[in-house]
């Protein structure tokens, strides 16, 4: 009762006095909130004050807090931009908003809103770690390192100048110096999260497993219930072909956090992330049979599938989909049993399955995809097309749409068509390396070697960190004979994260090793900036 009482004063309170009351009660309300960490609440009253009195610099600054503090980057930047129009010389809105500008990769913004600052106050070292920040992301060498030193001579001890030091000595091709800097300044002013997770991206670019781990072991004791770190640490499992230890990982993860379904969840993305390719099939049925979790049988079918071991798939998912109604919670087995079925030659009644998916959720992607590989598996390539045509426009970035559209215009012999769709997905899937290769392996078919290079080299050019977009490249160079493309790969496959893994493979393959170093105004950018994608297995990103 007094809790009611308290709650319908409150809002009393809140109903009565003129505007500039009621938004004086709501910020005290949001510094009460805000002090507790209730950050929901906290944005709620503050958006009662804005509503009240939206001339008021303060109360812009405030919402912007609130939205750094739950993530809302953007909507961050959108409250400090108000704060600088109502007050344009506010130095921590305009600080924010260089910093909030180079993470979202808007560098001259960056640099320009940091240059504003440092005008008036030049040993700022929030902003010169911007601008540094912003001549390593452009591979200025000598500019972020100079940036780096400044920083330094101002403060010896700053972790962000120590950082920058590091990257730029990278850039400058001295991976093992950049090592041993950051590792003198974790001995010197001890360990942190920002230093560890530089060192975990130089040992990555090394393909040094035995100190990437160590790093990771150092990070679980500052972070230990970070459930981020121990999924990209599977990862780094799956990538060094250690399925057995990633599985022993995963399996504390859960036993930590019994019962949580976003952890599961997690799992069960990580698994499609990675592909089938990487991971021990046998072991995860284990797993999955030891955990007895629904969501993670549902994602062996798919590895299953993904692998075309079709009847195994089939007897996973069977109990998942037998004499029952598709719901939503159900709908992703029924969609990869009719891959099972489709794939165990039993067409026809995948299609029933499809169709009922379909009739049941219009608009599920996969579903449709399902169908259109079925229908070019049967000939029938008029109803592939139109069912493609439709997921082109409406899941542009479903990779295996966009593929299925292009081959259905080569076997139907529409030379133009085909060279439209191919271009056009690749140019919405500019980040996508499956989508590079399957353009590529078109052009190749096709005959237009030069243009599949061309493709390749901008690809690189735009994804300087993708270390499959760096392979896809270098094997192509290597079938077509350009050395001195192969000599640039190789050289910048020393930068990348895992690239030394692909060089070797390259190697292997005949790949002379490089004459010399390459460094250019245009290189990779540093490490950790890769864009994620949904995986080989066509998972749903």
């Amino acid at each position: 009762m007094a809790r009611f009482m308290a709650a319908a004063a409150l809002l009393v309170l809140a109903a009565c006095g003129s505007p500039q009351e009621k938004a004086s009660k709501a910020v005290a309300r949001y510094d009460v909130y805000y002090a507790r960490r209730d950050f929901i609440s906290a944005r709620i009253e503050i958006k009662r004050a804005i509503a009240a009195q939206d001339d008021v610099p303060e109360y812009w600054a405030r919402l912007a807090r609130v939205e750094l503090a739950t993530g809302r980057l953007l909507e961050a930047y959108q409250a400090y931009s108000r704060l600088v129009e109502l007050d344009p010389d506010d130095p921590e809105a305009i600080q924010a908003m260089a910093e909030l500008s180079y993470s979202g990769g808007s560098y001259d913004d960056a640099e320009r809103l940091a240059d504003k600052i440092l005008e008036e106050q030049p040993r700022a070292l929030r902003m010169l770690l911007v601008k540094g920040s912003v001549a390593a992301a452009r591979y200025d060498v000598a500019a972020a390192h100079a940036v780096a030193e400044r920083m330094l001579a101002i403060d010896p001890a700053n972790e962000g100048g120590k950082i920058l030091l590091a990257r730029a000595t990278n850039m400058g091709g001295d991976r093992d110096g950049a090592i041993a800097q950051l590792e003198k300044a974790v001995a010197d002013d001890g360990e942190s999260i920002p230093k560890l997770l530089t060192l975990l991206d130089l040992y990555g670019t090394k393909d040094d497993f035995p100190h990437a781990a160590r790093t990771f072991a150092r990070l679980f004791a500052l972070q230990p219930r970070d459930v981020d770190l121990r999924i990209e640490y599977a990862r780094m499992l799956y990538e060094h072909d250690r399925p057995e230890r990633a599985l022993e990982l995963l399996a504390r993860l859960l036993r930590t956090h019994d019962g949580d379904a976003a952890v599961q969840q997690r799992i069960v993305d990580l698994w499609n992330d990675v592909g089938s390719r990487r991971i021990d099939i046998d072991g995860v049925r284990r797993f999955v049979d030891a955990t007895g979790n629904a969501q993670m049988k549902v994602a062996l079918g798919h590895l299953l599938l993904d692998r075309k071991r079709h009847a195994e798939a089939e007897a996973v998912l069977r109990p998942f989909v037998d004499g029952k109604d598709i719901t939503a919670a159900r709908v992703e087995a029924d969609v990869l049993y009719a891959g099972a079925l489709a794939g165990l030659g039993r067409g026809g009644e995948a299609l029933t399955l499809v169709d009922r998916i379909l009739r049941f959720d219009e608009n599920n992607s996969r579903a449709l995809l399902m169908r259109v590989r079925v229908a070019m598996a049967t000939g029938d390539l008029a109803a592939a097309l139109r069912d493609a045509q439709l997921l082109a426009s409406d899941n542009p970035r479903l990779i295996g749409g966009r593929i299925a559209l292009g081959e259905i215009y080569v076997r139907r012999g529409e030379a133009v068509l085909a060279d439209g769709a191919y271009a056009n997905a690749m140019k919405e899937l500019s980040d996508d390396a499956d989508m590079l290769q399957a353009y590529v392996d078109y052009l190749l078919r096709t005959r237009r070697n030069g243009m599949a290079l061309d493709i390749a080299r901008r690809f690189t050019r735009d994804n300087p960190q993708a270390r499959e977009g760096w392979r896809i490249r270098g094997e192509l160079c290597l079938r077509l004979g350009d050395r001195d493309c192969v000599d640039e790969v190789m050289l910048v496959l020393e930068r990348v994260p895992g690239g030394l893994k692909v060089r070797r493979m390259l190697e292997a393959q005949g790949a002379p090793q490089p004459t010399g170093r390459l460094i250019t105004a245009a290189g990779p950018a540093p490490a950790g900036q890769a864009v994620s994608t949904c995986g080989r297995t066509g998972a749903a990103c």
